[in-house]
């Protein structure tokens, strides 16, 4: 996705996920990982990726971790900044694709709402399973809520490129996109981090005029220590 698309979408509201004032159904399965990311031994903090207007903020602060939001665009963080009120931490503009601006062990958890499909690239992926690794405290949890190859709406609009990798274009908000299955997720993210639990979501949407059955799973991961305990 191009920061202009994102930056218009505020503007436009062409994308549930960026019209949908009430928390993702990932958010779900999150709350049932509750204990495990209370053992966590860490800063009391979170870092959202692709935190868009903060629709999920009301939720990670039941983990009592402080809420770190990051986006690429300034649109959507204007709109978290106003929704989160005091309740904001920090809000930071900076891309996944690129190194994050957080110093190493700053969080106990790092999660990704229906934003790893924009990393399409399996080498940026990878570049952001490190950084993630990197940002997270020892035995600090990784979880992302994402779409899936069977979604209703995305179905028709995906092909497979040479790689075998799942590619969507929207036609209708020029989104382009990647797919992911949850082993293909934690073969990428390996071996930053291994696979603790997944749980797929199905639900009905209301999506460019028509209803559709709409696929996605989540997962969450824990970050995988070297034989030496370093970073």
């Amino acid at each position: 996705m191009s920061r202009d698309l994102w930056e218009r979408e505020y503007v436009n509201h062409s994308i549930s996920s960026s019209t949908n004032d009430r928390p993702s159904h990932g958010t779900d399965f999150l709350r049932r990982q509750l204990p495990r990311i209370s053992r966590v031994v860490g800063p009391p903090r979170l870092l959202d990726l692709g935190c868009g207007g903060g629709r999920n903020a009301p939720v990670l602060a039941e983990t009592g971790l402080a809420f770190y939001g990051m986006d690429f665009a300034h649109r959507p963080l204007v709109a978290a900044h106003t929704r989160l009120g005091p309740r904001q931490a920090g809000l930071v503009q900076a891309s996944m694709k690129a190194p994050l601006p957080f110093r190493a062990g700053a969080f106990s958890l790092v999660t990704a709402f229906t934003s790893l499909e924009n990393v399409v690239e399996d080498d940026r992926l990878r570049a952001l399973a490190r950084e993630a690794r990197r940002v997270l405290c020892p035995g600090g949890l990784f979880f992302a809520y994402f779409l899936t190859p069977e979604d209703g709406y995305y179905l028709p609009l995906i092909s497979r490129d040479g790689d075998g990798r799942s590619l969507t274009f929207d036609p209708v908000t020029d989104l382009r996109q990647r797919v992911y299955r949850v082993d293909e997720l934690s073969e990428l993210f390996s071996p930053s981090f291994r696979l603790l639990e997944s749980a797929r979501f199905g639900f009905s949407d209301v999506r460019s005029g028509g209803v559709h059955e709409r696929r996605l799973a989540a997962a969450i991961w824990q970050r995988v220590e070297t034989a030496e305990g370093e970073a």
